[in-house]
């Protein structure tokens, strides 16, 4: 892609920011280079995750340049008082060990507090990894002075997002490991891992209650007892790829079964996990619910369309972890969508990545986070497209958008056809862009 634009005292071309699929590289289409943060902020950060258990008080040990973030987002989810902070300073790292720093301020901070914490999440950072903490040795000590607190090992190490497991995918094991093993509750199943709750009208809870089961999942535990409830499931299943390593590790530690059902969206897809869900619950519903729920889900597809016609439509990751695999769905159904914002692509969509280079050679993939995205994108009303996903409508510079972060909690056929209900409405309503975007956690409580 040579296309230029202008940007500031020079011109700035789209290589090796935007591509089209036919010459993108599996999964790994843009190169790793200085990154760009775009000022959309409606996914969720770990304090957003760490504050969904109850009764959980998060102490943050690191210098003060990097406390700003996680110190904000506290304060404006209105829950300062369940945050402290640990401030790390130079001479520390050389005047004595890291290890002692790190207890005694984390003693500290739990003596200090008004209130006893059933649980207390322990984030350590980068710094820890650069000087070879002995986060065991922290821990151990930490236990053995507060034995009535149970202690959850996490991080705050973006240095390590490139390598190995994120620091989400790590707090979604450690925020669990409290969770001790109950008498089986042969009705219970828990859906957990997720950032949003689980829709209610989904196929996914339908299917689980109407096999007579009852879910439990994080979002509705009010206390610590009801987390810790969680160790009675029969069941835990998860739709978060960011979830899967944390809530299995949790299934294999407690001797349960475990299953990953993510927000597909193809027809294929869905019946295949529905077909899973009923063998895992021994249900015996029949195939007439699935027909009529693509039936259902198909002719809203139809409906949107006659509405938006051919209107420009882009996609971006945040909308939905199946990114491609929408994509897939829309351009099956007739929409005219031409590009996504992508940075990697999951090797779950192979096939949807595969399927679209051969059929959609043209559509443009566009990194968010290339250094040249801070001038490549479309002015505040200037996109006559709509969009799916807060970065494709910042991005585009579109007020038609649909303001979607990890599908919703929505999941199944029933998903689809909430998502054209919602392109309806955002095609006919214009939103606030500019000021809706830059909001952190979009679903979690928020006073801004």
């Amino acid at each position: 892609m040579k296309k230029i634009r202008p940007g500031g005292l020079r011109s700035v071309s789209e290589e090796g920011a935007v591509l089209r699929i036919s010459e993108a590289a599996f999964p790994a289409p843009f190169a790793q280079v200085l990154e760009f943060n775009a000022p959309v902020h409606e996914t969720w950060n770990i304090v957003h995750i760490g504050m969904l258990v109850p009764d959980c008080h998060q102490i943050y040990v690191c210098s003060d340049n990097c406390m700003r973030g996680v110190v904000l987002t506290a304060a404006e989810m209105d829950a300062a008082d369940r945050f402290s902070c640990v401030l790390l300073e130079e001479e520390d790292l050389y005047e004595g060990s890291l290890e002692d720093i790190t207890v005694e301020g984390v003693t500290d901070a739990i003596n200090r507090l008004p209130y006893r914490p059933r649980a207390v999440a322990v984030f350590l950072v980068c710094l820890h990894h650069f000087v070879g903490t002995d986060a065991a040795w922290v821990y151990r000590n930490l236990e053995e002075r507060f034995p009535d607190i149970d202690f959850m090992r996490c991080w705050m190490d973006p240095v390590m997002q490139k390598t190995g497991l994120t620091p989400e995918q790590k707090l979604k094991e450690s925020m669990f490991r409290p969770v001790r093993p109950l008498p089986v509750d042969p009705g219970l199943v828990c859906i957990l891992g997720d950032n949003q709750p689980v829709d209610p009208d989904s196929d996914l809870a339908k299917e689980i209650t109407e096999a007579g089961f009852t879910y439990l999942s994080l979002q509705q535990c009010r206390t610590y007892d009801d987390y810790l409830r969680i160790g009675a499931a029969s069941l835990f299943i998860t739709r978060s790829p960011s979830g899967v390593h944390g809530i299995k590790q949790l299934a294999k530690r407690l001797g349960r079964p475990f299953l990953y059902l993510p927000p597909s969206v193809g027809a294929g897809e869905i019946r295949e996990e529905i077909g899973e869900l009923r063998k895992a619950l021994s249900s015996k519903e029949g195939t007439d619910l699935m027909q009529a729920g693509q039936k259902a889900a198909e002719n809203a597809l139809d409906h949107a369309l006659q509405l938006i016609g051919d209107t420009e439509i882009t996609v971006d990751y945040i909308a939905n972890p199946r990114t491609l695999g929408l994509t897939r769905l829309l351009l099956e159904h007739g929409f005219r969508v031409t590009r996504i914002y992508i940075d990697a692509i999951s090797p779950e969509e192979k096939k949807d990545f595969d399927w679209l280079r051969s059929h959609h050679p043209e559509l443009i993939l566009n990194s968010t986070v290339h250094p040249k995205m801070r001038v490549l994108h479309g002015k505040e009303n200037e996109g006559n497209m709509l969009a799916i996903g807060p970065k494709a409508a910042w991005f585009g510079g579109t007020a038609r958008f649909v303001n979607l972060v990890e599908y919703g909690g929505m999941w199944g056929f029933s998903g689809v056809e909430k998502l054209a209900g919602l392109m309806e409405d955002a095609f006919l309503h214009e939103k606030d862009t500019r000021s809706i975007v830059p909001r952190k956690g979009l679903g979690c409580a928020c006073v801004l």
